[in-house]
C-alpha cells in the first residue's frame, strides 16, 4: 500500500528550465512561476542555479546567494525554496555562503559527478552547518558500480543529507532500471533520508519513469523532479503538470492544474516557441553513447546538422569525457574529423 501523502514534487522550472533560455527569467516572471506553483499546491520550487553570468533582476543564475533574495519576497512558511549549486562550479569560486535565514533559501540541491563525490560530501557537511537543508544529487547515478554505490551510501548516511537522490542525467534509464536501482538504494539508505528522482527525456522515458519511481511498493517519502511543460537542457524533463495530473487521478492529489495552466500560457509557452526543447533526434543519439546531452547542443552550435556526423563524431568520444563537456577533448575530435572528411 502506497501512503500517498508522502509522494512529493519537486519543480524546477527556474532551475533547469534556465538551460533553455541561459536563465533569463526576470524578477517578475520567476515571481509569476513561483506564485502560481505554489497555488496549484507545489511546495518544494527550486528558484535558480549558483553560477557566474546572471544579471541580477534579469536572471535565475547566482553568482552570490544574496541575489535570490527578491525571488523569496513574500515568501509562504509552508513551502520551501532551493537554489541548485553544483560542486564544479561552486569549488573554487570564492562564493560565500550566508547563514541559513529568513532572506535566504532553505534548501541547497548540490549536484555532483562521480569523480566529485568525496569534495561534495565535504561542501555538503558545511552547507548543513550553516544551517541549509541538503539535498544530495548524485549526476549520472548509472555510472556507479554497486559496490560504488554502496560506498557512498554509507558516507551518505553518516553525513545525514535531508535527500538524497538518482539522476538520470543522460536519459539512459528505462523502467527496469529505475526499479532495479530504487531497490538497491532503498535497501541501504537511512530511512531518515528522502530519496528523490530526477528525470530526462531524451528516449521519451522521462514520465513513464517517474510513475514507475512513484509507485515503488514503499511507506517511504519519495520525491519527483518535474519542470512546466517539461522545460530543460535538450530533450527537457518530466511536465510537472503531467505529475500533478497523474498524483490527482490516481493518489487522491489535489493540485490545481489551472494556475499552472495560465502562467505555461503567459510565461512558459512564449520561450517554447522562442528556444524549443523536448525530443530530438541529436538527444537520441547522446543517449544512446551514454553521454551528456551538452555534446549535442554544443556541436550544434559548432555547425554540425547532419545526424551521420553526429553519430560519427560522438563515437569518438573517449569514456573518460562523455560526463560533462570537454572542450578541449572534443573540438580537437572535430577538426580531425572535418579534416578527414574533406580529403574524401
Amino acid at each position: 500500500m502506497i501512503d500517498t501523502t508522502n509522494r512529493l514534487l519537486l519543480d524546477c522550472t527556474l532551475r533547469d528550465g534556465g538551460y533553455v533560455n541561459d536563465w533569463e527569467f526576470d524578477t517578475q516572471t520567476a515571481l509569476a512561476v513561483r506564485d502560481a506553483l505554489y497555488a496549484s499546491g507545489i511546495r518544494y520550487i527550486e528558484l535558480g542555479i549558483m553560477g557566474k553570468g546572471g544579471v541580477p533582476g534579469k536572471s535565475t543564475k547566482f553568482s552570490a546567494f544574496e541575489q535570490a533574495a527578491p525571488l523569496l519576497r513574500d515568501r509562504r512558511p509552508d513551502c520551501h525554496y532551493a537554489v541548485m549549486v553544483t560542486q564544479a562550479e561552486y569549488a573554487g569560486s570564492g562564493m560565500t555562503l550566508p547563514p541559513c535565514g529568513p532572506d535566504t533559501v532553505d534548501m541547497i540541491r548540490l549536484a555532483y559527478f562521480k569523480a566529485e563525490k568525496d569534495e561534495a560530501l565535504a561542501t555538503a557537511a558545511a552547507m548543513k552547518e550553516k544551517g541549509y537543508t541538503v539535498f544530495l544529487q548524485a549526476m549520472a547515478t548509472f555510472m556507479y558500480t554497486d559496490g560504488e554505490l554502496a560506498a557512498m551510501l554509507r558516507q551518505v548516511n553518516a553525513l545525514q543529507p535531508a535527500a538524497f537522490y538518482m539522476v538520470d542525467s543522460f536519459s539512459t534509464m528505462y523502467n527496469e532500471d529505475v526499479r532495479r536501482m530504487q531497490r538497491f538504494v532503498l535497501e541501504q539508505l537511512d530511512e531518515s533520508i528522502l530519496f528523490g528522482f530526477h528525470a530526462h527525456n531524451n528516449i521519451q522515458m522521462a514520465y513513464s519513469n517517474a510513475i514507475t519511481f512513484i509507485n515503488y511498493p514503499t511507506e517511504r517519502p519519495l520525491m519527483i523532479d518535474g519542470s512546466i511543460y517539461g522545460m530543460g537542457r535538450g530533450a527537457g524533463n518530466v511536465p510537472i503538470e503531467l505529475l500533478m495530473e497523474y498524483c490527482n487521478k490516481n493518489l487522491g492529489g489535489a493540485f490545481g492544474m489551472e494556475q499552472v495552466l495560465d502562467v505555461f500560457s503567459r510565461c512558459i509557452e512564449p520561450l517554447y516557441r522562442q528556444y524549443g526543447w523536448g525530443y530530438s533526434m541529436p538527444y537520441l543519439l547522446t543517449a544512446s553513447k551514454n553521454c551528456n546531452s551538452v555534446y549535442g547542443w554544443y556541436l550544434g552550435r559548432k555547425g554540425v546538422t547532419g545526424l551521420r556526423e553526429l553519430n560519427a563524431i560522438l563515437d569518438r568520444l573517449p569514456e573518460e569525457a562523455k560526463y560533462t563537456l570537454m572542450r578541449d577533448v572534443i573540438d580537437p575530435i572535430l577538426a580531425a574529423y572535418r579534416e578527414e572528411q574533406s580529403h574524401d
